[in-house]
Order: C-alpha cells, then structure tokens, then sequence
C-alpha cells in the first residue's frame, strides 16, 4: 500500500464530499483503482482509525529499581 499526492484534479471518492482530492491510496491491485481523498476526509478518517488503534508505549530499557511505595 502507498500513499501519494494526487497529480490530477479528481473528486473525492466519499459519498456526499465535493471537494477536490488531495490524497491518492494505492493498493497495488487489491482494488482496481486508486482511491483518492480530500484534506478534510482524510483527517475525519485519520481521527476514526486512531480510536480504533491506539498504539502501546514501547517498554524502556532502564527500569526504575525504586518502587512506587518507596517513592511515597
């Protein structure tokens, strides 16, 4: 998959938005076309997917040899 700057002046491909198309998404053959999106719907998908997918924090190397109780 791959996303690129649209070259051409398109729709965008979501039902009802009229605006011209920003974003190209290629599939490389899963779909038959590429499939192009505006600013806006590509930030209002952007906000959908990352409730969706909510990365984890990476474990740190160096952990504290102090508990939370000691602390306190």
């Amino acid at each position: 998959m791959k996303m690129q700057i649209c070259k051409n002046q398109v729709g965008c491909d979501f039902y009802g938005c009229k605006n011209v198309a920003k974003y190209s998404f290629s599939t490389k053959g899963f779909i038959r076309k590429d499939l192009v999106f505006c600013e806006d719907c590509m930030k209002k998908m952007f906000e959908c997917f990352s409730k969706q997918c909510v990365p984890k924090a990476v474990e740190s190397p160096f952990k504290n040899k102090k508990s939370k109780k000691e602390i306190l």
